[in-house]
């Protein structure tokens, strides 16, 4: 006969926002979850750097779903959001600058957004609402399937509660290509550059992904974007401070060297230091690769499937006057097919790249001194081993030349700079080679062989975090952590 939820304890390794997320859910639910981290701080991906008197976000910088929140937080404190964060919407989400060095502002205010429409390509508005409404129904029927529940790949249209979607599969566009999807709703290109970005959110080449990815547009024009007051580390911050007031133990600078494991079950975990956890089940918030690789010492080949990585920049700069950038800043390269067959397929950083910038000081100005702005910048990088540092700097001018040469910032203006590349994300998250989203959805069949929130072989190691099911990004990193703690409820006695 099983013990009670309250005897079972529940080892996770690693707090990330699936990790620290999933513990508080179970502890609600009864069971004594125990935390390791590698670590000398929470957060995994999601994570904090200052420089002087401007503050970095260095993982996630969007928040959409907003409602996913709001649901976890009346989960653990039966309390709306708002008495935990400060959510500030950002409208328009983003500038996009183009090569021909026009811009649009994608606002989620559908007024705004006509109107926008109307000022940057007149003859664009009525496509974009309907690729929006086409897209919505394809989210309306699959969230429940690909998103909201546990999934068991090619078996789930073979069960009697997705007989329904059935007849709504052509309109899915599984075999068709992301690129290929958005080109035939829009003559200019620069509308498909704008949507095939989207591939981007869980690090995947528009060329080479399924058009079902434009649920992702979807999503953020619809739930809109947003950003917590105090930065998007204050997420980590919040969920932390609520371990630590359940005394939910939380064990940082802990590195898990190996999952324990006999007659098909896991019995706990050994640390780095030596230290043996019994635990009754184990949750894995670590990369889904790693975990298998390294944690349970399998002999597993590396993905071929990869999903790109970053090299980024941490750029304190003096408060800029000419108003070009936004909270949320694109500049697009000349050659998007190019620049994501370097990425895929030549396994290099881009020369002419698509440049992203988050300069959260244009909302909140606590994360910048007076005179200052804090200008996170973000490239597409393929996930592959840095063997010589010493191109770091060189691209980071490459990067730096663009932005002087559109205009968009002036070289004597940059006070101090950082560079972080994959080995910075695969050293603090992980990550294998920097691989930010784990798997990419490269292929018609990615969504269906993404790893799942069990283990196949042992039955009480699950997994959770932006490398397993359903994705990655905030709202899909909560979502596994509602999912996998759901799994384990459902498993054993009250």
């Amino acid at each position: 006969m099983n013990r009670s939820r309250s005897q079972k304890n529940v080892v996770i390794i690693g707090s990330g926002i699936g990790g620290l997320a999933t513990a508080l859910q179970l502890f609600k639910k009864g069971f004594h979850p125990l935390i390791l981290e590698k670590n000398s701080f929470t957060g995994g991906k999601m994570n904090r750097r200052s420089i002087q008197d401007c503050t970095f976000d260095t993982g996630p910088s969007l928040l959409t779903m907003p409602f996913l929140l709001e649901q976890l937080f009346q989960t653990i404190e039966n309390k709306p959001l708002s008495e935990f964060l400060n959510l500030l919407p950002i409208d328009p989400i983003c500038r996009y600058f183009f090569d021909d060095e026009s811009s649009f502002d994608a606002f989620t205010n559908r007024d705004a957004l006509r109107e926008e429409l109307q000022r940057f390509s007149p003859q664009s508005n009525k496509p974009f609402f309907a690729y929006l409404q086409h897209s919505e129904k394809v989210y309306t029927a699959t969230k429940d399937v690909f998103l909201f529940n546990k999934f068991d790949g090619f078996l789930e249209f073979f069960k009697p509660k997705n007989f329904s979607l059935l007849p709504q599969l052509p309109s899915l566009k599984f075999s068709q290509k992301f690129h290929d999807f958005n080109a035939s709703y829009f003559n200019d290109k620069r509308l498909v550059q704008l949507f095939d970005r989207f591939a981007t959110y869980n690090g995947s080449s528009p060329y080479l992904a399924p058009a079902t990815l434009m649920v992702i547009p979807f999503i953020e024009f619809h739930y809109g974007g947003w950003y917590p007051k105090g930065g998007m580390y204050s997420l980590a911050e919040t969920l932390t401070t609520l371990v630590n007031s359940y005394s939910i133990p939380l064990h940082t600078n802990e590195a898990v060297s190996e999952i324990v494991y006999k007659n098909g079950k896991v019995r706990g975990v050994v640390s780095e230091k030596g230290t043996l956890y019994p635990a009754d089940i184990v949750v894995s918030n670590v990369d889904f690769h790693h975990t298998q690789k390294y944690i349970l010492k399998r002999d597993v080949a590396l993905p071929k499937d990869l999903s790109c990585s970053g090299f980024s920049l941490l750029l304190r700069m003096k408060k800029q006057p000419s108003g070009k950038l936004l909270h949320h800043t694109i500049v697009f390269s000349s050659d998007y097919k190019q620049e994501f067959d370097d990425i895929f397929e030549n396994k290099i950083l881009p020369n002419d790249m698509t440049i992203y910038i988050s300069n959260t000081s244009f909302t909140d100005k606590s994360q910048a001194g007076e005179g200052t702005e804090n200008w996170f910048i973000l490239v597409n990088a393929p996930a592959i081993e840095v063997k010589d540092k010493s191109l770091q700097n060189n691209y980071a001018k490459l990067i730096l030349k663009k932005l002087e040469d559109r205009g968009i910032l002036r070289k004597e203006d940059v006070l101090n700079i950082e560079i972080r590349d994959q080995s910075t994300f695969q050293q603090e998250s992980g990550a294998t080679f920097g691989a930010l989203y784990g798997s990419s959805s490269n292929s018609m069949f990615s969504a269906f062989l993404r790893p799942k929130n069990q283990d196949k072989l042992l039955k009480n190691l699950y997994y959770v975090g932006g490398s397993t099911h359903p994705g990655g990004g905030i709202p899909l990193v909560v979502l596994s952590s509602m999912i996998v703690s759901n799994m384990i409820s459902s498993h054993y006695s009250t």
